[in-house]
């Protein structure tokens, strides 16, 4: 079995924290969020990924070599990028003459990527999309399935009302090498461009997973893939890298700290994301900001909500206006 991750997008959303790392090595309880593809990917009997890069190429090549859990790795280097289904026709050299599956780089979840492979192999549609249940399908591919489970209809970002459904596009697909022949040699949407046409010649399947799944495309959606591996189920989590400080007496909830961060006594962080390297003074409050890597926090200070600081920034006076963002 082969696989294709798609890891090389800007994560524009997920600035000002993007800028330092890409969102694919952003750390979820000790791990970096690739990490979690590629175990389950190696679980399932994958013995060959090609990575789809292009923003901070060196350093997921850096960090994942050319081997991990089992898998050997080759890298796909787009000179600009291609969008979702540009990168498939890219490494076409690499994917031609199987079926092989396509992930998204930025997605946690627990789906058997065996299980898909295998119901795709067995059914032989072009191309075989897994597939979530959520509340709101607006920021997602949405579709009208047939009783057996066949996609009748695929549409990308529908208002809410007219969502056919609440079944979306879980980012994760088993095509057929026919797929290589549709894809044009340029940007190209695999979710605008050639799934609705597959889905017209009714050769698009669904692939239905009750899972736990989350993309993490905003900063929430960050926290919450948090929240998803803990096991102890508390509402107020937080996650702190083994290599951060905290002083005595600071509370930390619903957030999450990278490494190498040192926070000052008695402060309390809540429902924020703070990078690297930051440095945090004693009796600071910060609620629902980001802080990128690099940042210093002097003592006393209040960050008001929704504040976003950028790399290297040093904060000598409270941030009392919520919203504020500094570059």
């Amino acid at each position: 079995m082969k696989a294709l991750l798609l890891v090389g997008g800007f994560a524009t959303r997920l600035r000002p924290l993007s800028l330092s790392r890409p969102k694919c090595l952003f750390p979820l309880d000790n791990k970096p969020i690739i990490d979690y593809l590629l175990e389950n990917l190696g679980k399932a009997g994958c013995s060959e990924a090609v990575l789809a890069v292009n923003n901070h190429a060196e350093m997921i090549m850096k960090h994942l070599g050319h081997e991990k859990y089992g898998i050997k790795l080759r890298y796909s280097l787009e000179e600009t990028p291609l969008g979702t289904g540009g990168p498939i026709k890219y490494a076409e050299d690499i994917l031609r003459g199987e079926d092989f599956l396509v992930l998204n780089g930025d997605i946690l979840s627990f789906i058997d990527y065996r299980v898909l492979f295998d119901t795709h192999t067995r059914l032989q549609p072009i191309a075989t999309v897994t597939l979530t249940q959520v509340d709101d399908p607006s920021r997602y591919g949405v579709v009208r399935l047939s009783q057996d489970d066949r996609i009748l209809e695929f549409v990308e970002k529908p208002p809410i009302q007219k969502a056919p459904s609440n079944w979306i596009n879980a980012g994760c697909y088993a095509l057929s090498p026919k797929v290589l022949d549709i894809i044009p040699e340029s940007k190209v949407s695999i979710e605008r461009d050639v799934f609705p046409k597959l889905a017209e010649q009714s050769q698009l399947m669904g692939y239905k997973y009750y899972g736990k799944w989350i993309d993490i495309g905003v900063p929430e959606d960050y926290l919450e893939a948090n929240r998803m591996l803990q096991t102890d189920a508390l509402e107020k989590v937080a996650w702190i890298n083994p290599k951060s400080v905290v002083g005595r007496g600071s509370k930390i909830l619903d957030s999450i700290i990278w490494e190498n961060s040192s926070i000052g006594r008695n402060t309390t962080i809540i429902h924020s994301i703070i990078g690297a390297n930051v440095t945090v003074g004693e009796n600071v409050l910060i609620e629902r900001a980001i802080l990128a890597d690099n940042v210093r926090i002097d003592k006393n200070l209040i960050i008001a909500p929704g504040t976003k600081i950028g790399p290297n920034i040093h904060i000598e006076t409270s941030i009392k206006r919520p919203g504020i963002e500094i570059n």
